[in-house]
């Protein structure tokens, strides 16, 4: 039963799903977005990691393509390649470099201008949605502390206020709902950061006409503390382009140009300086750093007012390098569907169950995210951090010489099996024995 209005703040990826929720269960939503939205499949402003290497995890593209039936193959039409991870990827690991193994997990890769291109026009189709860009929320519209009626706005017309039976906070890194909240009387909000001080150079490269390409459809050097400070990931994309970005972690200098961009790259031990050599850059070096781990305790604040919810990076980021971003997001709409459809009829949203439920959706991925991130931290880490680290690394380093860890470990690393996936004790014993001596994991090649 459509009932209602309302206003989801943000146009990006959480901000798009969240409105494709909500188009089923009020008579209007409206999306407000503070750029002017391109027609096109162009990065912009307001999203500066749009430049960078993303990736959508397997659960997150599961999710996406029930909220949009026909995404992924609409998405290989505009030209983004679908691979299976175990097959296409090239995991350059400390120890070696696991051999393809079939998985059954397609993966598909594209920019993240692209897929916001089209999920942004496919709500836009739906009829009780409306896109107003180049609209900036300047603060909540209120009766009383505890409610929350819609928005007040700025433009080029001046100021307005925008009525809303809900609210929406999907507006990202750099949300107002603090100083918002503030605003009605509630108390802060604690925030828990974590910052590996991680930076990213990312630029793109076109394969001429004839050009041979890669084994691989994706490359990935990770990094890891103290040793391995400098990383990349690479994927082919959309309009016969790939996409690479340099990683560096602890400060660690990132390239600025051309010259130094091929030699960062060559002090890796992967394939990727002589992958690149060879082809003509298609963009210029694009550098980003804001790559802080911050959650929101919003779930535990003792009063939380009607009308309005937060989520996707309003509320909780990671790390991109783990590439987790939109795939919560999804599963953030999803628990938003389903209080929706479980709700009685007339009985509004229960916005503070909501935000709970919401902190227990986003903390394994902030645990995933944030235990090797403290390793980088200048402060010296807990035992339960160390001892969390030094399981990983042992898990990692057997990767490359056990295929059936390689593939639990990666139906992890994609949400498609929870931590549980690890318990199996023929398993456990292969991480806490470690690599088997006298296998020589492969050697990556172009």
């Amino acid at each position: 039963m459509s009932t209602g209005r309302a206003v989801v703040i943000g146009a990006g990826t959480a901000g798009l799903v969240a409105a494709r929720v909500l188009a089923g269960h009020f008579e209007a939503v409206t999306v407000i977005e503070r750029d002017t939205l391109p027609n096109t499949p162009t990065p912009r402003s307001g999203v500066p990691q749009g430049h960078h290497v993303h990736g959508l995890l397997a659960l997150g593209a599961e999710v996406l393509e029930c909220f949009f039936p026909g995404l992924r193959a609409e998405l290989a039409e505009a030209g983004a390649p679908v691979w299976d991870w175990g097959e296409g990827l090239c995991a350059v690991l400390p120890k070696g470099t696991p051999p393809p193994v079939p998985m059954g997990m397609p993966i598909q890769a594209f920019s993240r201008p692209l897929l916001e291109h089209v999920l942004r026009r496919r709500v836009a189709a739906l009829e009780p949605v409306t896109l107003r860009d180049g609209l900036a929320v300047t603060g909540l519209r209120t009766a009383g502390p505890g409610s929350v009626t819609g928005v007040r706005v700025m433009g080029a017309e001046g100021e307005d206020e925008i009525a809303a039976d809900l609210v929406v906070d999907a507006s990202g890194r750099s949300s107002h709902l603090p100083r918002w909240l503030a605003g009605l009387g509630l108390p802060s909000p604690r925030t828990t950061t974590v910052d590996a001080r991680i930076g990213y150079a990312s630029r793109t490269y076109l394969y001429p006409e004839g050009q041979s390409r890669p084994p691989w459809m994706g490359l990935l050097e990770p990094l890891r503390a103290p040793d391995f400070h400098k990383g990349c990931y690479a994927i082919q994309i959309e309009n016969n382009t790939l996409h690479v970005t340099l990683h560096g972690a602890g400060g660690t200098p990132l390239p600025h140009g051309d010259d130094d961009f091929l030699a960062y790259a060559q002090t890796l031990r992967g394939p990727i300086a002589e992958t690149i050599a060879v082809l003509p850059p298609a963009s210029p070096v694009r550098r980003y750093a804001r790559t802080v781990n911050r959650k929101t305790a919003y779930h535990r604040l003792p009063r939380w007012p009607e009308g309005l919810i937060a989520l996707g990076d309003s509320v909780c980021t990671f790390n991109p390098a783990y590439g987790q971003g939109m795939t919560v997001a999804a599963l953030e709409a999803r628990l938003l569907e389903q209080m929706l459809r479980s709700k009685r009829t007339r009985t509004p949203l229960d916005e503070q169950s909501f935000q709970k439920r919401l902190a227990r959706i986003t903390a394994f991925s902030w645990l995933m995210a944030t235990t090797p991130d403290r390793a980088w931290e200048q402060s010296q880490p807990t035992w339960h951090v160390k001892a969390a680290n030094a399981f990983m690394d042992r898990l990692i380093d057997t990767v490359p010489h056990d295929p059936r860890l390689y593939t639990t470990f990666s139906r992890l690393f994609h949400m498609t099996a929870g931590p549980l996936a690890l318990a199996d004790p023929r398993l456990l014993s292969r991480v806490l024995i470690g690599p088997r001596p006298g296998r020589n994991p492969r050697t990556p090649t172009a």
